[in-house]
């Protein structure tokens, strides 16, 4: 089982610390293999860079392109949402994502 610590979106006067277990997620069907697929690349430790906090992660299900924010606050909310489709929204596909840097304008 892996788990996940990530801090929540910084408020005014806090941000709190939390843990999410990623549960074991068997590779017999397609959604088991794309879910597992999306924890090895995003939440084993040593996979991802966190750092760019201005990039987006690109992620591809079907005919539908989802743009991530590059912290694991997002990340594990994404997951969570996902996990909740049905399974035939997973067949014939693989996952995919890559990371798109956007620069940062300055004023002139």
């Amino acid at each position: 089982m892996t788990v996940v610590n990530f801090k929540t979106a910084p408020g005014k006067y806090w941000s709190k610390d939390l843990k999410y277990k990623v549960p074991k997620i068997s590779n017999k069907t397609e959604k088991g293999k794309w879910l597992n697929g999306f924890v090895k690349k995003f939440f084993v430790a040593g996979n991802h860079n966190y750092r760019f906090t201005t990039a987006k992660n690109y992620i591809h299900l079907q005919t539908t392109h989802f743009n991530i924010n590059n912290t694991k606050n997002a990340l594990v909310g994404f997951f969570k949402n996902i996990k909740k489709l049905k399974q035939h929204h997973f067949e014939n596909q693989v996952f995919s994502s890559y990371l798109v840097y956007q620069s940062i304008k300055e004023a002139a």
